[in-house]
């Protein structure tokens, strides 16, 4: 499997434990009455949110440190290669007139 792959996988599969572990003592505090329920979901609805933004950022620098390495190995990009692959073409076809 890809590295990154699977450092993103094992990075989602923290973040839920964690968000299962964050359930688990949001519901102990309000058993204990240290929180009420609708405080219990705020603080779950808050983390939830946050983790989705930080989520989205990973994202976005984890594309951008790979446009970054692309741009220094310096390969063909699809739209390159479909140019030259049609120039290729119309000169194989100018050759056999």
């Amino acid at each position: 499997m890809d590295p990154l792959r699977n450092a993103l996988l094992a990075g989602l599969g923290v973040a839920s434990y964690t968000q299962d572990k964050l359930k688990d003592l949001v519901t102990t505090l309000i058993d204990k009455g240290d929180l009420t329920r609708e405080q219990g979901e705020n603080v779950i609805s808050e983390w939830v949110a946050k983790g989705e933004e930080e989520k989205d950022n990973v994202s976005s620098r984890v594309n951008q440190e790979i446009q970054k390495v692309l741009q220094k190995l310096q390969l063909v990009t699809r739209e390159d290669f479909d140019a030259l692959a049609d120039r290729v073409s119309k000169l194989e076809g100018a050759e056999g007139e």
